[in-house]
């Protein structure tokens, strides 16, 4: 695959990666290697990245706010479904 996609600090994960994708994890600057070239976090927000430091080392941050808005919508249909019987 394009891609190698593992957990940081397992044996396959490489010591040079490109980008970085977290979901509540507290990433300080010195956990990100030089090698990064983006951050991303799947939700809304970014209170668990050191966003400033980051900025100041020239690596953007992203995040998905709305990202899972349609299971949520999904899941309340089908509640309501659920609760009518």
């Amino acid at each position: 695959s394009k891609y190698n996609i593992v957990p940081l600090g397992s044996e396959e994960a490489s010591d040079e990666p490109h980008a970085i994708l977290l979901r509540s994890f507290k990433l300080g600057s010195e956990h990100v290697p030089s090698s990064v070239r983006a951050v991303a976090r799947c939700g809304a927000g970014t209170n668990n990245i050191d966003v400033t430091a980051l900025t100041e080392r020239g690596i953007p941050v992203f995040n998905t706010p709305g990202a899972n808005a349609n299971a949520v919508k999904e899941l309340v249909i089908c509640s309501l479904l659920l609760a009518s019987r």
